[in-house]
């Protein structure tokens, strides 16, 4: 093996690795940012966070300057106003823009709740249900890919095997859920508010799913 080849292939591992990590925290964040308000707290534990993480993305780069930007003194104001726009989007369950799978995909409540919980049980997954969330919920769907997504960053300790049944657990879960009806759901929500920050967390949502379904695709062709 070549000089050149080594430097390939060991840029190559880093890569893969930076992007396992990223992946994992930008599930964590989406969930975050659809089941709490946007807190002071929230806002400042996902800016040190960010600072950390590597994506080439415009989505992620503009979503990190959007809650990077407001200074000490402005922070709180632009909490309280995205607090109301949350409130007002997503946060009266009854009144607000559906967040469950079932609505997009046209299909009996009871019934998408039952199908994505058997891939949760499959899994191995239990989930932490804040507020009494559903099963088919976004923030639950974004929940399970990011604790599957932290496993699969624990490839030192895992088997060849049981990584590829990770891969192979998470891609069928995207193809089969979030691809099908998150795109429709950040359509909606754009229709219904101005906020830069929601309309950037619709943006990093997309881009990441897309980005992602096409990482495990090759990885489980390989």
């Amino acid at each position: 093996m070549t000089s050149a080849t080594m430097e390939k292939a060991v840029t190559m591992e880093r890569e893969e690795n930076q992007w396992t990590h990223t992946r994992w925290m930008m599930y964590q964040l989406l969930s975050d940012f659809i089941i709490y308000r946007p807190s002071v707290h929230l806002v400042m534990k996902w800016r040190g966070k960010l600072q950390r993480l590597e994506w080439e993305s415009e989505a992620f780069d503009q979503f990190k300057t959007i809650i990077s930007e407001p200074d000490t003194a402005s922070l709180a104001a632009f909490c309280r106003n995205e607090t109301s726009e949350y409130d007002r989007l997503v946060g009266q369950r009854q009144a607000g823009i559906p967040l469950r799978e079932s609505f997009y995909a046209g299909c009996e409540a009871e019934l998408a709740a039952m199908r994505v919980s058997a891939e949760y049980d499959r899994a191995g997954v239990i989930l932490n249900k804040t507020s009494g969330e559903k099963d088919d919920e976004l923030s639950m769907e974004l929940e399970f890919m990011a604790v599957l997504s932290e496993r699969l960053t624990e490839q030192g300790v895992r088997s060849q095997g049981e990584c590829e049944q990770l891969t192979r657990i998470q891609w069928g879960f995207v193809k089969r859920h979030l691809l099908t009806w998150v795109p429709a759901f950040c359509g909606e929500l754009r229709k219904h508010t101005e906020s830069p920050l929601y309309l950037s967390l619709c943006t990093l949502m997309e881009e990441l799913i897309a980005s992602d379904y096409a990482w495990l695709s090759d990885r489980i062709s390989k």
